[in-house]
This record gives structure tokens, sequence and C-alpha cells, in this order.
């Protein structure tokens, strides 16, 4: 059996960062937030404050440099609302940056714009101690 650990971690907060459909003109993939060595995202959502009115479907994907829709993988953002992210565990090695990939069918869209927020934690990293 391991020894228990009396050690423990905040979790840390990013964001809101904004982004709009302008920020993926010419299918442009923003990078929205940096991620530091041992990142593991615990949990994250994508708030659509002005819906994506594209004519069929607007999506996003949330991912990183390696698999772009490692957090999501077509959330829906025709609707205002709340799209939530799937944590996977992925621990994020080297620092990285999340990134978002937007797409649509019919007639593009004329409107756009939302913000992201995520909860990490960072492997190997304490700030309190209860003994």
């Amino acid at each position: 059996m391991a020894n228990p650990t009396d050690t423990y971690q905040w979790p840390l907060n990013t964001g809101p960062v904004r982004f709009s459909l302008e920020d993926f003109d010419d299918g442009a993939t923003p990078a929205v937030i940096k991620l530091p060595p041992g990142a593991i995202i615990t949990r994250g959502r994508v708030v659509v404050q002005t819906a994506f009115d594209a004519e069929t479907t607007a999506t996003l994907k949330v991912g990183d440099a390696d698999t772009d829709d490692r957090y999501l993988s077509s959330g829906d953002i025709s609707d205002a609302g709340v799209v939530e992210l799937v944590p996977t565990g992925h621990v994020h090695a080297e620092a990285d940056e999340l990134i978002l990939t937007y797409a649509s069918t019919g007639d593009a869209a004329g409107e756009g714009e939302g913000y992201i927020e995520l909860e990490i934690i960072v492997q190997d990293r304490v700030n309190e101690s209860v003994t």
C-alpha cells in the first residue's frame, strides 16, 4: 500500500479568455491559453454569449498542438449557452497552448462571441500541508 499524503494543491483557474468570430478569420486556429509544464485540465467550459449564427451548423473544437479535439470534439456553439469541456487526464509534459478550431456549414456566420475558462492542476506542485 502506498503511503498516504498530507500535501494538497489548490486548483488554478484561468479565464475568462474571450474569443469572437473574427478570431477565426481565414481558418485561423487561435491559441487562447498557455499551459505550464505538468498541467492537467480538471474542468473547463466554453460560454457562448452571442450565438455563432451560421446557416446550418457552428461547432468548436478545443485541444492542443498534438490533438486539436482533446477536450472538445464538436461543441455546438450555434446557440448562446454553456458547453462543458471533457477533461481527459492528459498531462502536458511540456509547456503547451490550448487551441480553438471553429467550423461551420451553410452560409457563414455573421456574428459570434464567447469565452473559455479552465481549472488546472500542475503535476508535482504542492502549496498546502495538512498535519
